[in-house]
């Protein structure tokens, strides 16, 4: 029995349980499961020219400029847009509102992949190119596409080294499921070791999410906030953090807010159904070093204390306008193994950026922005003696800003590249 055989038997013996985990997954959300069927492809959705994937929020914030600009320059072209996550879905509805009431975009969750989802879905779509952003290697969606003469390309497509010695290990079976995939990779390595596990078309494009676009409704929003900031205070953004990060960043807050109290810190978590859970640690800090708290959620925009100690962004599609607001940031996902998150969104704000030691996930991207001194990484115990520095160090704190929207900036680009390969088969 081979590799790929064995995924879909699997997905026969483990259908039930992975109903039940997703269900309840998608009812711990905020968002519900008022899209649960989507989920295997019970959806009624309209033939599409083009079916473009992204799997998370970060992906969908990354591939929007590419989808603006395939709506503004095809107008009689369908494009299909679909997420995997609750909240790359929200940030779809609230990023293509226009585009999503003429009907020229649509929009649907990417069902979980199983074969007979994946068939039924891709019946119903029939698209003529299919895009998957970075590396989302979905077996039995890959076989359908393949089944049906879909050309299928993963862009902005990077591995890790992690991903990479796994994939060798089954080399066979990835062979057999990449050699008819177009793979427009980050880097030259990348394509090196695409190559090396079989895809027959691979060339570099570079990174897409270098070219971020920023909605209008980010700046207008962040003039609101800025009349509400407190006078000569610095505001420390800490984004994306995952469980155990959370205590990281508050004890280091903590030891520099002792001698500096204009400091300021915005904790944003990654995930909305922990959105409860770090409440409830935040009131325990709270209670042991009398800090004030003020919850993005409870009111207005208007109703955040700009004096508070700390505020808690427990909303969803807000992290730009934080991020804008903030005058340092740190990313999370990289003080604990999960490989670090996307630090091009502070940066195309100019905001001094500190990063955890665990960014393997993004290793192209910290190492041009460590060649170019634009990014501090940094241990969970040095972390606060960094933030208090740039806190102190007005100058330090505005070079290294520009720094990284320099380094942002010369690597922008490969959305032409897309545009350009895909252009004669739709």
């Amino acid at each position: 029995m081979t590799i790929l055989t064995l995924y879909r038997v699997l997905w026969w013996v483990l259908l039930p349980g992975i109903i039940l985990m997703r269900f309840f997954r998608d009812w711990r959300s905020p968002l519900g499961v008022r899209n649960f069927g989507q989920r295997f492809g019970f959806q009624k959705i309209a033939r599409a020219d083009i079916l473009i994937h992204a799997v998370s929020l970060g992906e969908v914030r990354a591939v929007s400029p590419l989808v603006k600009r395939l709506l503004a320059e095809n107008p009689t072209k369908k494009i299909l847009f679909t997420a995997t996550t609750l909240t790359g879905s929200d940030q779809i509805q609230r990023s293509f509102k226009d585009a999503l009431a003429n009907g020229q975009l649509t929009h649907t969750y990417l069902p979980l992949d199983f074969g007979l989802s994946m068939a039924l879905f891709l019946k119903k779509a029939a698209p003529k190119v299919i895009l998957i952003m970075e590396t989302e290697i979905w077996p039995n969606f890959i076989l359908q596409a393949k089944k049906r003469a879909i050309p299928l390309y993963i862009i902005s497509a990077c591995l890790s080294d992690r991903s990479y010695r796994r994939y060798q290990k089954i080399s066979k079976s990835i062979h057999q499921l990449l050699s008819d995939v177009s793979v427009l990779a980050q880097t030259d390595e990348d394509v090196l070791r695409f190559e090396v596990l079989g895809v027959k078309s691979a060339k570099r494009m570079g990174n897409i999410k270098y070219d971020l676009t920023v909605p209008d409704i980010v700046f207008e929003r962040l003039t609101i906030l800025n009349e509400h900031r407190q006078k000569d205070s610095i505001y420390w953004i800490a984004a994306s953090t995952h469980e155990e990060e959370e205590e990281i960043i508050i004890e280091a807050f903590i030891r520099a807010k002792k001698r500096l109290p204009q400091l300021h810190l915005i904790l944003a978590p990654r995930h909305p159904e922990r959105f409860q859970e770090v409440k409830l640690l935040l009131d325990e800090y709270i209670d042991a070093h009398d800090f004030t708290l003020s919850i993005r959620s409870e009111g207005e925009l208007t109703d955040l204390n700009p004096q508070a100690d700390i505020w808690l962004v427990d909303t969803l599609g807000e992290l730009l306008l934080f991020y804008a607001f903030a005058d340092i940031a740190t990313v999370g996902g990289s003080f604990v193994p999960i490989g670090g998150h996307n630090i091009l969104e502070p940066a195309f704000f100019s905001k001094p950026i500190t990063v955890g030691p665990h960014m393997e996930e993004n290793r192209e991207i910290m190492t041009q922005f460590l060649d170019n001194k634009a990014i501090l990484q940094v241990s969970g115990d040095t972390l606060s003696k960094v933030i208090k520095q740039l806190v102190t160090d007005s100058s330090y704190r505005l070079h290294l800003g520009e720094a990284a929207r320099l380094t942002m900036a010369e690597n922008q680009g490969a959305i032409d590249i897309v545009i350009e390969e895909i252009s004669p088969l739709i």
